[in-house]
């Protein structure tokens, strides 16, 4: 049942921000169902990809998911993949540490300081276009490089682009799952899961995938992105900060 628990949260944190949950799936196969990191990767999409799948649904349903700017993220994410994925051999492990937590606590400051800049409308079209096409390719080549880890940089992403914390993370949920799936398949021809060691994980993570839209579509949704935009920018720049560490 305290792996049921742990998928929960991760779940309910997932669906709340809309990524950042890779290296909590992690940490659960690999400390408490004792799996090895290399196995604990690949099984982490496993687990992960159903509650993005059956979040989206949620975030769908009660419309909180941005198509327009979110298939524009997808399209250029998808060959940032395959990039990411056929260039991670050539790439020091430390250079990709430093690249990735410079990008991190810089994203993670750009939307912190929304907390204190007047609200701007979102941004509307070819800059828009082009801007999440960008922030697309980052996230690709992120997840290509180093595995499931484009969700804090989509989030951050379409924060950036004006959507609203709530509206970015549904759009991130569906990002997330198109990027997972991708990922996920090029890992079922070159990895090894554990099938059944994750599947209470799995189980708890799509209840709070689930969950969490609908509980925050029922509270004061400008009261909860004042105090979710400042969550996700610090939260961005304590991952950034952390690889440094």
């Amino acid at each position: 049942m305290l792996i049921l628990a742990y998928g929960l949260i991760i779940g309910s944190f997932v669906s709340l921000i809309g990524g950042g949950g890779a290296a909590l799936y992690l940490g659960v196969l690999t400390s408490q169902l004792g799996l090895s990191p290399a196995i604990a990767v690949s099984t982490s999409l496993l687990v992960a990809l159903p509650a993005l799948f059956f979040g989206f649904l949620t975030q769908m349903r009660i419309k909180n998911v941005n198509f327009h700017v979110g298939n524009q993220m997808i399209i250029a994410a998808i060959p940032g993949i395959v990039i990411g994925t056929v260039s991670a051999t050539y790439i020091p492990q430390h250079l990709y540490n430093w690249l990735v937590g410079i990008i991190f606590i810089v994203m993670g400051w750009l939307v912190l300081s929304k907390t204190w800049r007047k609200t701007a409308a979102p941004l509307t079209g070819a800059h828009q276009v082009w801007l999440a096409r960008g922030f697309g390719l980052l996230s690709g080549l992120m997840v290509g490089i180093g595995g499931l880890s484009g969700g804090a940089t989509t989030a951050a992403g379409l924060a950036i682009l004006g959507l609203t914390t709530v509206s970015a993370a549904g759009t991130a949920t569906y990002v997330l799952t198109a990027m997972s799936a991708i990922s996920l398949i090029g890992h079922l021809f070159t990895s090894t899961f554990a099938w059944q060691a994750g599947w209470l994980l799995m189980l708890g993570a799509i209840i709070g995938a689930v969950i969490t839209p609908l509980v925050i579509r029922r509270l004061d949704l400008n009261r909860v992105n004042r105090l979710l935009t400042p969550f996700l920018g610090l939260l961005i720049i304590y991952f950034g900060v952390k690889i440094f560490i």
